[in-house]
């Protein structure tokens, strides 16, 4: 992933390219969704083989100056080899802002309805002419941070490295797609199971017709999708549908599991050698 860096790695990572490698190479990216608001994790993370990490915003109580520590610890301590992506709380303005300032590669923005939405979303990302993201002046100084190819800035390289992921989650993100996935910017689709089947009245049917006809069309718009499979066994399938961005592991899960099936493997052992203990003795 070390290829993807800009010249300095306080600088945004190029995930627009990478995403589109992965088209063009029929490979895949495969994530980690940090879930848990920790530094601490970020640092374990960082030291993994992971590509890439969600920091998630929008269902984690994450203050803008925690998000930015997060994002800066992972690329810091794996010496620019992840790139971080933020899904941020909504596509206002302010924490699309936030996150790139402190060197997210891309976001994630959540229920995205409306081409309206996502245009605005995307110019939050992109500094002008491309958009409208502000330029911040107490993020990059004057130096080696601000190193660039010859002919362009480091705000030029910004919004050419910045992915925008919208995430389709209601009936009416469904149903506006199409229009979606032909406004320039869109790098990828994710789709948020749950609240789709919540909004769709948890009608398999309606739902798995939904999840087809996202998949479909990003497929016929060359958009690879972003999905975290349910199971080992969903991994290929998903690869199959188009899903390029897998993230396979969540800090949650991943706690949660270890936890259980550490103790149960103490459990199970110490249960096994009272048996055998037991059968010793009625020998």
């Amino acid at each position: 992933m070390d290829q993807y860096n800009a010249l300095h790695i306080r600088q945004s990572p190029n995930l627009r390219q990478a995403i589109a490698d992965t088209i063009k190479n029929d490979t895949a990216l495969f994530g980690y969704w940090a879930g848990l608001p920790s530094v601490d994790v970020c640092k374990v993370v960082a030291a993994t083989n992971v590509d890439w990490v969600v920091v998630d915003a929008e269902h984690t109580p994450l203050s803008p100056t925690l998000m930015a520590e997060m994002i800066q610890t992972l690329r810091m301590y794996s010496q620019g080899r992840i790139i971080p992506v933020v899904r941020v709380p909504s596509y206002a303005h302010d924490w699309v802002t936030w996150a790139l300032d402190a060197g997210a590669g891309g976001i994630i923005i959540p229920h995205s309805e409306t081409p309206a939405q996502v245009r605005a979303s995307i110019a939050a990302a992109r500094f002008p002419p491309q958009g409208n993201r502000s330029f911040a002046p107490f993020v990059l100084f004057p130096g080696a941070q601000l190193a660039a190819p010859e002919g362009k800035t480091w705000m030029d390289v910004a919004s050419d490295h910045c992915a925008v992921i919208p995430q389709i989650e209601s009936g009416l993100g469904v149903e506006n797609l199409e229009e979606i996935l032909q406004i320039e910017g869109v790098d990828a689709i994710m789709i948020g199971p749950t609240d789709l089947g919540n909004d769709l009245g948890n009608d398999p049917k309606r739902v798995a017709e939904a999840i087809e006809r996202i998949e479909s069309l990003a497929r016929q718009y060359g958009k690879p999708l972003l999905g975290s499979p349910s199971a080992e066994s969903g991994i290929v399938d998903k690869f199959k549908a188009g899903y390029r961005l897998i993230t396979t592991v969540a800090d949650v899960l991943v706690l949660k599991n270890g936890i259980e099936t550490g103790i149960q493997t103490g459990r199970d052992l110490v249960e096994n050698y009272q048996k055998e203990e037991r059968q010793r003795l009625v020998n």
